[in-house]
Parts: C-alpha cells; sequence; structure tokens
C-alpha cells in the first residue's frame, strides 16, 4: 500500500503543479492586457521576483496535489468505513488547504475559505454518495452470486 500511496503522491504532485498554475493564469486573467500568473501577495512575499512567486506556486500547488492524491489511500484501508475514508480525506484536503491558500494568495479572507471549504464538502459529499451506491450495488450482485452458486450446490 505504501508503494501505491507513494505514486498516487507523486501523480499528485504533477498534477497539483499543472492544475494550480492553470487556475492561477486563468484567475489573473484581467479586463486589461495584463496576466498574473502569481497573486499580488505572493509576489510582494519574494520581492517582486516572478521567478521566484512560480516556483513558490508550482511548490505548494504540488504539494497539495500530492496530499489529494495520498489521502487517496483512506480508501483502501478495510478497517475504514466508507463514510470516515471519506471525512478523513475531505478533512485532510480542507485543512491542507487553508494554510497554502491564504499563503498563496488565493484566498483573502474568511468567507472565501468558507466558501471553498463548502464546494469541498459538497463535492465529497457527491464523491461518497457515488461510492456508496456503486458499493452497494457490487455487494447486492456478490450476494446474489453467492446465493446462486449456494443453491446449485445443495
Amino acid at each position: 500500500m505504501l508503494k501505491k500511496t507513494l505514486r498516487m503522491a507523486c501523480v499528485g504532485f504533477l498534477l497539483g503543479i499543472v492544475i494550480g498554475n492553470v487556475i492561477a493564469f486563468l484567475t489573473g486573467i484581467s479586463g486589461t492586457n495584463d496576466v498574473a500568473f502569481v497573486s499580488k501577495q505572493l509576489l510582494d512575499k519574494v520581492n517582486g521576483s516572478a521567478v521566484a512567486a512560480m516556483a513558490v506556486q508550482s511548490l505548494f500547488s504540488g504539494l497539495y496535489g500530492a496530499v489529494c492524491f495520498a489521502g487517496m489511500s483512506f480508501y483502501d484501508i478495510e478497517e475504514m468505513s466508507l463514510a470516515t475514508a471519506t471525512a478523513s480525506h475531505c478533512a485532510l484536503i480542507i485543512l491542507l488547504y487553508i494554510p497554502i491558500a491564504l499563503f498563496l494568495g488565493w484566498v483573502n479572507n474568511i468567507t472565501e475559505i468558507l466558501i471553498i471549504a463548502g464546494i469541498q464538502m459538497i463535492v465529497f459529499f457527491i464523491i461518497w454518495l457515488i461510492m456508496y451506491l456503486v458499493y452497494k450495488k457490487r455487494v447486492k450482485e456478490l450476494n446474489e452470486m453467492q446465493k446462486a452458486f449456494t443453491e446449485r450446490k445443495i
């Protein structure tokens, strides 16, 4: 399981870099001809160096992606219920998102943090619901197969 978790973390790191920078780019497009690839807050933290700001943003976006993907390992722990695994993964992502988003300047106040956290919780509830319905269907099919097998044997 450790190998799978590390592999997922590596994939998540790379995807985190790409997604974080694409989102920063898309949110940095203004009505003017100026395009911001990083937030003004982050630029201020690195003394105006765009290269340093992109490097820091890429690093933290990658770390966030790595933890998000590695956190999927919660679903592989057989002792955890689906609800516990989903809640743990969701809490991990939200608790990591807050300091990273504040540091990188993705959010500026508690209202924005609560909105993003709410959106993430809704997404996780939808994921949980889909997985619950899929697993419920699989269990029903397995029970029917076992019943049919048992009836044939008798």
